[in-house]
C-alpha cells in the first residue's frame, strides 16, 4: 500500500505536470518539452502558455492575461500579440489539425486542445541515517545546481568503481565530492572515507596520510602492504580530493588500488585528469547562466542555477535577496562574465553590498576581481580567484606558463592557429606551443569545443584576467597583441582574397568577431599601430556587415576614416568609406547623412578611377530612391550605373545593372519589362562579383531577385510557382548567414502566402520568425515590416481592433527608418478590414493617409489600393464611385500586366454588377479570366472568383 503522505506528494507534483498532444508542461521548474526535447520559449510567452493551459477551454480575456503575465506592469497588447504568436510557432507540429490556441474576436483566447494531468517522477525515498565509520567532513549546506551532477555522479563510482572529477579551480569539485560522499553512506553502510591532499607538498606522504585517515597505524616505511591488506576484501568509497598537485602519485596509488582491492570505489578530485588505468573522468561543467537575452525577466532568470547562487550568497552578505527586472539582465551578465564558476560567482555576491550590483559588474574588467575576498573559513587556495589560480600557476611548466601568458590576448573563442601563431616566438617552438595548448587543456586552465567543424578553444574571463597580469609583468603584452592583430589582419585578408569557397585556407567567421574587435581596440588605441588598425578595419567590414552588427561597423570605420588626411583618396579609404555608408544605411536609415556619406563615396571612387566603387554607390544611392520610394528618381539611377557597366569587361557589374533596373521596373509595375531585365542578371551574373557585393554592403542580389521574382510570378497568375521560388530565396538567404538577404526572402514571401494562403495561421508562423530574426539582429525597417504583416494577419481574422496598433507599430518603425516601399498597400488593407467591421471613420483616415504617403502616380499597387477605395465608396453608399474606382483597378491592372490584381479587380466589380442586378456583364467579365489560370486554384482569390461564378452562372439560369 502506498505510503499516504508519498502519495500526497506525488499528487501535488502531478499538480505541475500537464499534457496535451506530444507536450508536457512543467510549471514549478517552467519548462514546455515535446517528447525529451526541451522547447525553448520566452519567459513571457512561457507564462502566457502556463495561464492559458491551467485554463483550457475557457477564454482568457486580454486584460485577464495582460495583468496575470505583467502584474503591475503597463503593457500595450501588441507586446501580447507578439508572444501570442511565437507560441503559436513554439506549438506547430507539423500535424495536420494540430491546433492548440485560438483567438476569440474581442474577447481574449482560448487554449483549445485536450488536456491532463500526469504524474511526475516519484521523489526518491527518504535518506536513511549511516554513521561514517570515518571523519567525514560536514555536507555542503545547501548545493546550488548539482542535484543532477551529484546523482549520476553517485551512479558512475556504484557501477564504474572509479570516478575522477576534474574541473578549473573554484568551480565546485570538492563541493559535489562531498555531497556524493554524505550520499553513499547508506549505499557503502557507513565506509565511506575522505582525504584532503591539499594540505600535501610531498608525494611521499600520499599512502600515510590515506592510511592515516582509516584509522591505522603507521609502523613501517613500506605502508602499502598495510593499506591493501586492510582494503582488500572491504567495501567502502575513498574520496580522494584535491589531487593536482600530487598527480603522479595519485595515478600510480589509484591503479594499484583498484587492480588489488577489487570491492574499493575511489572517487577523486583534479584540475585535471589522473590518466590512471579504470579512471572514469566526469568533467564538471559550469553551474548554467541566463543567454544574453533583455526580454528574459527576474522570475525566469532565478531557472538557472549561475543566478540562483548568486542571489543566495548575495543574501547572506546582507543585501536583501529579491532580483528585480531591471538589475536580472545585469546579473545574467556577471554570471556568464565569470563563466558559471562557483567560487568565482560567490565572490562577486560577496561584494554586492559594499558596491551594489551595477558597480560590481563594472569592476568584473578589473585585476581587483581577482583579489575580491571570501570566507576566512575557506581553505587559501579559495579566498580569493588570484589564490585559486596561483595554485594552478605553480604546478604548470615554463612552457605551459608562458602560452597560458600569451593566449590572454584572445577574447571568446579562437582557433588552434590563431593560438600556435601568436604563442609560438623564439623561445618557443610550434611542438612546444602545441604541447603546452594540450598541457592547459588537462589542466582545465583552457577549455575546447570540439562539436562544430574546426575545433575552438577558450580561457574562462578569470582566467584570463590573472594571465594578462603575467604577460604585463613579463614585459611581453605590446609584443603579442601586435602577434595577435597581425594574425587576424592575415585572416582577414586571406577571406577577402577567397571570393569563392574554393580556397582550402582558414577564413574568418562570425565566430572570430571578439577577437577582430580586440585587435582593432589595440591597434587603433594609443599604444598600438595607427597603419595595421586602419588595415584591419578596412578588412574586417565583410564581418561586420555580415553579423549585421552595423553600430559597431560604423563606429570602427569612422575610426579609421578620420585617420585619413584631408582630400587624400586611397583604395584602403575607399573601402572603408564603402562601409561606413553602407552601416549607416542600416543605422540611420534613408537618411540625409546616408545621402552625405554616399555621394561622397561616389566622389572618391570617381577621383579613383574606380568603377567597382562607383557601381556600389550608384546601387546605395539608388537604394535610397527605391526605399523611400522615389520610382523614377530610382530608375534614373539604375540607368546611370548601367553606363558605368558597359565600361567594365566583368559581366557582374552588368548583371547588377539589369538588377536594378528590374526591381525598379517591378516596383513600377512594368512587369514583363522587368521580367526580361531579370532574365537578363540570371544569364549574365557571375558568383564572384555578388560575393565581392555581399562582403561589401552585406547584400545579395541574387537572393532579391529570387524574392521579388516570386512576387512578380504571383502577380502574373502563377501561384505554385511563386511559392516555390519564394521557397528558393528563404532557403538561400539562411545558407548565407547574412542578415539582411534573409529579411528580404522573407519580406517578400510572406507578402505572397499573405496574398495567397488560406491557412492564416501558417502566414502568422513566417511572421513571427521574421519579427524574432529582425528584433535580434536590431533590423528596424524589417522588424516595422513584420508587425505590420502581424497585424494584417490579426485583421485577416477579422479582429480589427488587435490588427490596428500592429500595423501603427510597425508602419512607424518603418517610417523612422526612411522606408515606404509597403505604407500604401498596408494601409489598403487595415482599411479593407475596417470596412469588413463596419468602422468606416477608421477606413476613410487609413485610405486618405495610404494616399498622402503614395509618392508615385502608378506603381506595383496601385491597382489594390484603387479597388480597396472602390469598396470604400460602396461601404459610403456612393456606387458610382464605387464603380469608378473598380473599373480603373481593372484598367490599370491589364495594362501592367498584373494577372493576381486583375483578378481581385474583376471579382470586386463582379459581386457589384451583380448587386446591380448586371449578373451576365459580371459572368462576362470573370469567367474568361478565370479561365487563363493554370495554377493555384487552392488560392484565396481563386477560391473566391469561383464561388462567384457559381453564384453567377445560378442568376442568370
Amino acid at each position: 500500500m502506498q505510503n499516504p503522505t508519498a502519495a500526497a506528494t506525488l499528487q501535488e507534483n502531478a499538480k505541475d505536470v500537464l499534457a496535451f498532444g506530444p507536450f508536457r508542461l512543467f510549471t514549478s521548474e517552467r519548462v514546455l518539452k515535446k517528447g525529451d526535447a526541451i522547447v525553448k520559449l520566452g519567459a513571457r510567452a512561457f507564462d502566457i502558455l502556463a495561464v492559458l493551459a491551467e485554463n483550457a477551454g475557457e477564454i482568457v480575456g486580454h486584460k485577464e492575461l495582460l495583468a496575470k503575465v505583467w502584474p503591475g506592469v503597463f503593457v500595450e497588447e501588441v507586446s501580447l500579440r507578439v508572444h501570442i504568436a511565437a507560441l503559436r510557432k513554439a506549438l506547430d507540429t507539423g500535424e495536420a489539425g494540430s491546433r492548440y490556441l485560438t483567438t476569440v474576436s474581442g474577447r481574449g483566447y482560448c487554449f483549445v486542445a485536450p488536456t491532463s494531468r500526469i504524474a511526475a517522477d516519484a521523489p526518491a525515498a527518504a535518506e536513511r541515517s549511516f554513521d561514517a565509520a570515518y571523519p567525514l567532513p560536514p555536507r555542503p549546506m545547501r548545493v546550488v545546481g548539482r542535484d543532477e551532477t551529484v546523482r549520476e555522479i553517485c551512479r558512475k563510482v556504484i557501477a564504474e568503481r572509479f570516478v575522477a572529477i576534474v574541473g578549473p579551480g573554484g568551480m565546485g569539485k570538492t563541493t559535489v565530492a562531498l555531497s556524493v560522499a554524505h550520499d553513499l553512506l547508506e549505499e557503502f553502510r557507513g565506509a565511506v572515507c575522505f582525504v584532503e591532499l591539499a594540505p600535501l607538498s610531498d608525494p611521499g606522504l600520499l599512502i600515510g596520510s590515506v592510511v592515516s585517515a582509516l584509522g591505522l597505524p603507521v609502523q613501517s616505511e613500506d605502508l602499502f602492504p598495510i593499506l591493501i591488506a586492510h582494503l582488500r576484501l572491504k567495501r567502502m568509497l575513498l574520496v580522494l580530493d584535491n589531487s593536482e598537485h600530487l598527480i603522479s602519485a595519485v595515478a600510480a596509488l589509484t591503479e594499484r588500488l583498484i587492480g588489488e582491492a577489487p570491492a574499493l570505489h575511489i572517487l577523486a578530485t583534479s584540475r585535471e585528469p589522473l590518466r590512471a588505468k579504470g579512471e572514469n573522468v566526469h568533467r564538471l561543467a559550469p553551474l548554467e547562466s541566463p543567454p544574453d537575452d533583455p526580454n528574459l525577466t527576474a522570475q525566469h532568470m532565478l531557472g538557472f542555477s549561475a543566478v540562483q547562487l548568486f542571489v543566495e550568497r548575495m543574501s547572506t552578505g546582507g543585501r536583501r535577496a529579491e532580483l528585480s527586472d531591471a538589475d536580472a539582465p545585469i546579473v545574467a551578465k556577471i554570471c556568464r562574465r565569470l563563466g558559471g564558476i562557483a567560487l568565482a560567482i560567490e565572490l562577486a555576491a560577496g561584494r554586492v553590498e559594499a558596491f551594489g550590483i551595477r558597480e560590481t559588474a563594472a569592476r568584473l574588467d578589473s585585476q581587483f576581481t581577482l583579489r575580491w575576498p571570501g570566507r576566512r573559513s575557506a581553505p587559501p587556495r579559495h579566498q580569493t580567484l588570484s589564490a585559486t589560480l596561483d595554485w594552478s600557476y605553480t604546478l604548470l611548466s615554463d612552457a605551459e606558463r608562458a602560452v597560458l601568458q600569451r593566449l590572454s590576448a584572445f577574447v571568446g573563442n579562437f582557433s588552434f592557429d590563431a593560438a600556435q601563431t601568436v604563442a609560438a616566438g623564439p623561445d618557443l617552438s610550434d611542438e612546444e606551443v602545441f604541447n603546452a595548448i594540450g598541457g592547459l587543456l588537462m589542466k582545465s586552465l583552457a577549455s575546447a569545443e570540439t562539436s562544430g567543424p574546426v575545433a575552438r578553444y577558450r580561457l574562462l574571463e578569470t582566467t584570463r584576467t590573472y594571465a594578462a597580469l603575467k604577460l604585463n609583468d613579463a614585459g611581453e603584452q605590446n609584443a603579442v597583441r601586435r602577434r595577435h592583430a597581425l594574425y587576424y589582419r592575415d585572416l582577414l585578408q586571406q577571406t577577402a582574397d577567397s571570393a569563392d569557397s574554393v580556397a582550402d585556407r582558414p577564413r574568418a567567421t562570425a565566430a572570430d568577431i571578439d577577437n577582430v574587435r580586440a585587435a582593432l581596440h589595440w591597434a587603433l588605441g594609443a599604444e598600438g599601430d595607427l597603419p595595421l588598425g586602419v588595415e584591419l578595419a578596412a578588412l574586417s567590414a565583410p564581418l561586420w556587415l555580415g553579423a549585421a552588427r552595423f553600430v559597431e561597423c560604423r563606429d570602427w570605420m569612422a575610426k579609421a576614416a578620420a585617420s585619413a588626411k584631408e582630400g587624400e583618396a586611397t583604395q584602403q579609404q575607399l573601402a572603408i568609406q564603402m562601409a561606413l555608408a553602407s552601416s549607416v544605411l542600416f543605422t540611420a536609415g534613408i537618411s540625409e547623412e546616408y545621402g552625405i556619406t554616399w555621394t561622397k563615396t561616389l566622389n572618391m571612387a570617381v577621383s579613383l578611377g574606380d568603377t567597382a566603387g562607383q557601381l556600389t554607390s550608384y546601387l546605395a544611392l539608388w537604394g535610397r530612391a527605391i526605399r523611400a520610394p522615389r520610382y523614377d528618381d530610382a530608375l534614373d539611377m539604375a540607368q546611370k550605373c548601367a553606363e558605368v557597366a558597359k565600361t567594365v569587361p566583368d559581366p557582374g557589374p552588368t548583371a547588377m545593372a539589369e538588377w536594378l533596373q528590374g526591381l525598379t521596373k517591378h516596383h513600377l509595375g512594368r512587369y514583363a519589362e522587368a521580367r526580361i531585365h531579370y532574365q537578363r542578371a540570371f544569364d549574365t551574373d557571375t558568383e564572384v562579383s555578388r560575393l565581392i557585393q555581399l562582403r561589401q554592403i552585406g547584400y545579395d542580389r541574387k537572393v532579391d531577385m529570387i524574392a521579388v521574382m516570386a512576387n512578380l510570378l504571383w502577380q502574373q497568375g502563377f501561384a505554385e510557382q511563386a511559392r516555390r521560388w519564394g521557397d528558393r530565396a528563404v532557403a538561400e538567404a539562411r545558407q548565407l548567414g547574412f542578415a539582411l538577404p534573409f529579411c528580404v526572402a522573407m519580406t517578400w514571401d510572406i507578402l505572397n502566402k499573405y496574398l495567397s494562403e488560406t491557412d492564416i495561421d501558417a502566414v502568422e508562423h513566417d511572421v513571427v520568425e521574421l519579427i524574432e530574426y529582425a528584433r535580434t539582429h536590431a533590423v528596424g525597417s524589417y522588424l516595422g515590416y513584420g508587425l505590420s504583416m502581424l497585424g494584417l494577419c490579426q485583421a485577416r481574422r477579422g479582429q480589427y481592433d488587435d490588427a490596428a496598433p500592429l500595423v501603427a507599430e510597425g508602419l512607424r518603425l518603418l517610417a523612422e527608418t526612411h522606408y515606404g516601399v509597403f505604407h500604401p498597400m498596408v494601409r489598403a488593407h487595415l482599411c479593407e478590414a475596417a470596412i469588413a467591421v463596419r468602422r468606416l471613420a477608421d477606413a476613410r483616415t487609413l485610405m486618405t493617409l495610404a494616399e498622402s504617403e503614395d509618392r508615385n502616380p502608378e506603381h506595383w499597387a496601385t491597382p489594390e489600393i484603387l479597388r480597396v477605395k472602390g469598396t470604400l465608396a460602396l461601404a459610403l453608399g456612393n456606387g458610382v464611385a464605387a464603380e469608378e474606382h473598380f473599373s480603373s483597378s481593372l484598367a490599370m491592372a491589364r495594362r501592367q500586366g498584373a494577372v493576381g490584381w486583375t483578378l481581385r479587380a474583376a471579382t470586386s466589380l463582379g459581386r457589384f454588377w451583380a448587386e446591380q442586378g448586371r449578373a451576365k456583364e459580371a459572368l462576362a467579365l470573370l469567367a474568361p479570366l478565370y479561365a487563363q489560370f493554370t495554377e493555384g486554384f487552392e488560392t484565396i482569390d481563386l477560391h473566391a472568383a469561383s464561388r462567384l461564378i457559381g453564384e453567377l452562372q445560378s442568376l442568370c439560369g
